[in-house]
């Protein structure tokens, strides 16, 4: 049993929402400055892509002194060569979608599928236990929906995904940004090209806007309304020809100003 415990981060190239500028992906940052609040300076950052992707400078800013590129084509899966690369590493920790690139949010667990272990998602801070003769256990703070929080522990190894709400402070340092660095790690095996989809762009259809009449009452007529149940009016047309029954509508879209006309 090792003495110590290893932790990765992974990071991917974001782009801003509007501009489309190279820029950190906020996630992926918060996840980084989480692997470091667990590991200090040996947590090792690794980016699957181009090396010269312009939005690494940021994760150097954030803190990253050391980022580890795999060199993968962008029409390759980046699964094989992360899973042979990260096998021994105790902890992957990642965010929980990048901002671009196709299947978004699937590669935590296609990593955890890839290497047999865990994931845990959507989490909000992690704390080891343990020792190494009794071996180390994560214990995950996790984010659920409506306000709601749960402490879950799983023993090493495993791959984490975080939540965008993660309580880390990101601080950004121009210095860090130059003095830290990028190496390019040797490719581990041959990933096999992605066949992209043939994608049919259409202009999206205009959804109908529903009319309804305005209520005119008083506040105290609309309370009144909700808490004493009372019938509806309204006309059911049943009698006369399909031209009586438009005139129906008719009148009582104009009675309601719902049409000019």
């Amino acid at each position: 049993m090792r003495d110590t415990f290893t932790v990765a981060a992974l990071i991917s190239a974001g782009r801003h929402p509007v501009s489309g500028t190279p820029r950190a992906c906020h996630v992926d940052a918060v996840a980084m400055a989480l692997g470091r609040w667990i590991a200090g300076d040996a947590l090792r950052v690794v980016h699957a892509g181009a090396a010269e992707e312009p939005s690494l400078q940021d994760y150097l800013a954030l803190g990253a002194g050391t980022i580890e590129v795999l060199p993968i084509g962008a029409g390759n899966d980046p699964v094989p060569e992360l899973a042979t690369y990260l096998r021994d590493v105790d902890i992957i920790i990642t965010g929980n979608n990048a901002e671009r690139g196709r299947g978004s949010g699937l590669l935590p667990y296609a990593l955890a599928e890839a290497l047999k272990r865990p994931v845990v998602s959507n989490a909000l801070d992690v704390r080891l236990a343990g020792s190494a003769e009794a071996g180390w256990n994560a214990e995950i703070r996790q984010f659920l929906p409506k306000g709601q929080r749960r402490r879950i522990a799983c023993p090493l190894p495993l791959v984490i995904s975080v939540h965008p709400r993660a309580q880390v402070e990101l601080k950004y340092a121009y210095a860090r940004r130059v003095s830290g660095r990028i190496e390019i790690v040797a490719s581990q095996t041959t990933a096999a090209p992605v066949i992209a989809p043939e994608w049919t762009m259409e202009t999206a259809s205009r959804r109908p806007v529903r009319l309804k009449a305005q209520d005119g009452k008083s506040a105290h007529a609309r309370m009144q309304s909700a808490i004493v149940s009372e019938a509806k009016g309204g006309v059911v047309a049943f009698e006369g020809t399909t031209v009586d029954k438009a005139q129906v509508m008719l009148n009582y879209l104009r009675e309601h100003r719902l049409v000019d006309f």
